[in-house]
């Protein structure tokens, strides 16, 4: 079941991603954005800070594994941020190439307006735990 579930939000979000290639990133308002709400915990470049993840040349690992797509979306800065789905979805697709650096895959598939709406309603209570095992499951992946 949950299988089938993640395999209907990745054809959603192929599909979708064709509507939002049209659109382009406001950099002004999505760097505004990352400086309003994002950066007093990851500070100014994506460095992180004492418990706080390190996006720099590490975030677009994430995007490899369908859980790790979906953790960047469920964190609590993320799903409980102010901004709306749209917006979020702008600030997500400015921070992955932004601070991901060579980590980011080719095939990056830009997030929607759905898909964030739809993530965020089930936002992440145990992040440090599920952090870590998506972790795992990364170093796993480069490994092979």
């Amino acid at each position: 079941m949950i299988s089938m579930l993640r395999y209907l939000l990745l054809l959603t979000c192929l599909t979708a991603s064709l509507s939002y290639a049209s659109e382009t990133i406001n950099e002004k308002r999505a760097l505004f954005n990352y400086q309003m709400l994002c950066q007093g915990c990851h500070v100014g470049d994506g460095r992180g800070g004492k418990d706080v993840p390190n996006m720099i040349g590490f975030v677009g690992h994430f995007l490899k594994l369908p859980e790790g797509r979906e953790y960047l979306v469920r964190v609590p800065g993320s799903a409980n941020s102010a901004l709306d789905n749209k917006q979020l979805a702008e600030l997500l697709n400015w921070m992955i190439p932004n601070f991901g650096e060579s980590s980011v895959p080719d095939d990056f598939i830009p997030y929607t307006e759905q898909e964030i709406g739809e993530l965020r309603q089930n936002p992440l209570m145990e992040v440090v735990e599920h952090r870590a095992k998506l972790l795992e499951q990364i170093s796993a992946l480069e490994q092979q």
